[in-house]
């Protein structure tokens, strides 16, 4: 599975390189447009869509699944928790497409709001609950886990953050 996760986040990150590469010949609204929703994309996959099917997954199909291992009203949450995620993903991933490609101004300024949360979100989880396979100090270190994920959420913020700032002259 970490090949699988490699393998996956290299293609992205190349993808993100060719499609900055050719920013100027595409458009900088276009291609920011396609760097956010590839950032996007990725995290739904990584976060809130895994979530969900280990929300449905048996310890035994998964590792990590925990379908009969939390209460009800726990399963409940987690499955509300992550639809809401993928919804508040797709939700930027419209505006991306959209907003941005037309190159308002003011869809700069939520997509940099949603990216400042998720990555902070997910820097605090970082350190404080699973580091996702870097070595991090503090209780996220020594959390046990396959020992990757960081390589998803990385490329996915940077191709993020790329679009953005292609895209820095519009939020002025």
């Amino acid at each position: 599975m970490e090949q699988i996760v490699w393998i996956w986040s290299l293609a992205c990150l190349a993808v993100a390189v060719a499609l900055f590469a050719a920013a100027r010949r595409l458009g900088e609204a276009r291609t920011a447009s396609w760097l956010v929703l590839l950032g996007l994309v990725m995290l739904a996959v990584e976060e809130p869509l895994l979530t969900l099917f280990w929300a449905i997954a048996d310890p035994a199909i998964d590792g990590d699944g925990m379908a009969t291992l939390i209460t009800g009203p726990a399963r409940a949450h987690v499955l509300d928790s992550a639809v809401l995620a993928t919804g508040f993903l797709a939700l930027l991933g419209g505006i991306a497409a959209t907003a941005l490609r037309r190159g308002r101004r003011w869809a700069v300024g939520v997509l940099a709001a949603g990216w400042v949360t998720v990555a902070v979100t997910t820097t605090t989880t970082a350190f404080l609950v699973y580091s996702r396979g870097l070595p991090l100090p503090g209780p996220g270190a020594d959390a046990p886990g396959a020992g990757f994920g960081w390589e998803q959420l990385t490329v996915a913020l940077l191709a993020w953050a790329g679009g953005l700032w292609l895209m820095r002259r519009q939020a002025r």
